[in-house]
């Protein structure tokens, strides 16, 4: 194999790949990218064999091929190279000639045949979605998913389709994001699987503004195919919780107001708290609101707000950090927040009228 390439091309293209790879990995091959080059274009693969990236670039092949390199060697290498064209020659004894200019590198190799193989979905029919929808829809619910390895089933995050509409969820017990949307949703399809966190991050960091992204899902596994990008990932197996028995039907308490008013009000409240210590109580009676914070060994905070409320006075406190992680998700200039009582969960959504999407968080309360 033997190509050549502009080294920033060649360095965006490992950068986008290299963040799947694991560097405490007991496989060696895990630890390398798999470059393959033919027909005018490199294609780069990574994986730690749950989630693949690969990531295609046009470039000048000398010499069609395949060769296996360190992720981390070649980027930090690629990073201090001086711009211009790069040529990779891979010589024998698995030995790696980079040249870049006056330049020359050897590295070390290992055989292509040892990388494993990634799904291609053959003759499986893609869901198309636009890219920037797709990031919304992950953006507003993947700070929910939990990271407690021991309720697996709930570190990712559930996408359903049914009837023409796309739902996310994520949760990790003590709070809940939804969003669901009509728009744009091919009808037809209904399915549900459960996308390991690992991916919807790399989804949210490499997912643009425009454009569509197929989608290919089956029972073990999903890609996600768009630009130059295809990331392949194997899905978490268990059931979800029922996400709408956890939807708060009954309740006779529901406040309006600004968003960022609420939001600064809770970051203040947050700079009062500490990691033992780590709620807020809101109390609510007519129109006035009252944030309370009290803190041992660090002190007091209260703070009164205007709200629009109806359903008679409450009492309840919430841990601020995760009303604040949906008050920054939140676009609309007013939110509702709708409560039943001290022990029961509250709902945190946009104020918008009717549209084809729908947000809404649940949040549990913390005992007073």
């Amino acid at each position: 194999m033997k190509i050549r390439i502009p080294r920033q091309e060649l360095l965006d293209a490992v950068n986008k790949v290299k963040t799947v790879v694991s560097p405490k990995s007991a496989l060696p091959i895990l630890s390398h990218i798999l470059i393959e080059a033919d027909e005018g274009q490199l294609k780069l693969t990574a994986t730690d064999l749950k989630v693949s990236i690969e990531c295609t670039v046009d470039c000048t092949v000398k010499e069609s091929g395949s060769l296996t390199v360190s992720s981390q060697r070649l980027s930090s290498i690629l990073a201090e190279l001086p711009e211009g064209e790069i040529t990779l020659d891979l010589a024998g004894n698995n030995v790696i000639n980079l040249e870049c200019g006056k330049i020359k590198t050897k590295l070390f190799s290992m055989s292509a045949e040892e990388f494993p193989p990634v799904r291609a979905f053959e003759g499986v029919e893609p869901l198309v979605i636009e890219q920037k929808l797709l990031k919304k829809m992950f953006q507003k619910t993947s700070f929910a998913i939990s990271t407690d390895q021991g309720r697996y089933n709930l570190t990712g995050l559930l996408f359903e389709l049914a009837d023409g509409k796309l739902t996310v969820v994520a949760t990790d017990g003590r709070r809940m994001s939804l969003y669901s949307e009509k728009e744009g949703i091919p009808k037809g399809i209904n399915t549900k699987v459960i996308i390991p966190g690992k991916m919807i991050n790399e989804l949210e960091r490499l997912l643009a503004d425009n454009g569509e992204v197929h989608v290919y899902l089956d029972e073990a596994q999903a890609a996600f195919q768009f630009d130059s990008l295809r990331l392949v990932t194997a899905l978490i197996e268990g059931n979800f919780p029922n996400y709408d028995m956890v939807i708060p039907k009954k309740h006779d308490k529901e406040g309006i107001l600004p968003t960022s008013v609420f939001m600064e009000a809770m970051r203040r409240t947050r700079t009062m708290t500490n990691d033992k210590f780590n709620s807020v109580r809101i109390t609510v009676n007519g129109s006035n609101m009252k944030l309370n914070v009290v803190t041992p060994e660090v002190g007091e905070y209260e703070e009164e707000l205007e709200v629009e409320f109806d359903g008679g006075n409450l009492d309840i406190a919430f841990n601020p950090d995760y009303v604040l992680e949906v008050l920054r998700r939140v676009e609309t200039e007013k939110l509702v927040l709708v409560l039943k009582d001290a022990s029961s969960p509250g709902l945190i959504k946009p104020y918008e009228e009717k549209s084809s999407h729908q947000y809404l968080n649940v949040v549990m309360p913390i005992r007073l």
